[in-house]
């Protein structure tokens, strides 16, 4: 169920009472949304195939997958196919390799997609990250984007590190780099809807000064 965020809902409220510099983005932007995948395991063999490629290439290359398939992707479509066929719609053998690791790991149960969307943050990102190809970032991004779960964060994350810095640099010039960690304490059980904004505020251009806060 895709999860709507604004100033008025639980989500916005708390956010903006526990941080009301990050309130004011809030109010800025307004209306955020975060929706589930339908397919957890189709999402992860996305974030595999896009590793390392422009948008566009991980498109033609996700589009080929799907011909190739000739369906929805499963663990047994994929698996059904040997690593010259993968080959030859353009994915690595790395790619290949990590693909069919999810696929057996998800046959197996050894990945229990439900356990993932209830399991504290670091024990979801241990599990994920024991699949080949798949590390912290992807791990913690399949967390928000494809689960839906609203209080995950990615210190990693550079472009959240630079939205933080001048966010709160705003008020503090001489707030320095990898200030994330300061401020995130203060918005559990949200951090993943901050984190959104964060990001939205890198979109609509206040970071790089296109856009005024």
């Amino acid at each position: 169920m895709t999860l709507i965020v604004h100033i008025e809902t639980p989500e916005g409220r708390h956010l903006r009472q526990s941080d009301p510099v990050l309130g004011q983005l809030i109010e800025r932007i307004g209306e955020i949304r975060l929706s589930p995948s339908r397919s957890p395991y189709e999402s992860l063999v996305g974030s595999i195939v896009s590793q390392m490629l422009s948008a566009k290439v991980a498109g033609v290359i996700k589009q080929r997958l799907t011909t190739l398939i000739g369906g929805s992707l499963t663990p047994e479509s994929l698996l059904a196919h040997d690593e010259e066929t993968l080959r030859s719609i353009g994915l690595s053998y790395a790619k290949i390799r990590s693909i069919r690791d999810l696929s057996r790991r998800t046959l197996s149960g050894e990945l229990d997609y439900e356990a993932l969307g209830v399991l504290p943050e670091a024990e979801a990102v241990a599990m994920l990250t024991q699949v080949k190809g798949i590390g912290k970032w992807t791990a913690e991004m399949f967390l928000i984007f494809s689960l839906g779960r609203p209080d995950v964060l990615s210190l990693g994350d550079a472009g959240l590190q630079r939205a933080a810095q001048w966010l709160y640099g705003r008020l503090n010039p001489g707030e320095p780099p990898g200030c994330l960690g300061r401020y995130a304490d203060r918005w559990s059980p949200y951090r993943s809807i901050a984190c959104l904004y964060l990001w939205r505020a890198i979109d609509d251009g206040y970071v790089d000064g296109r856009s005024e806060l």
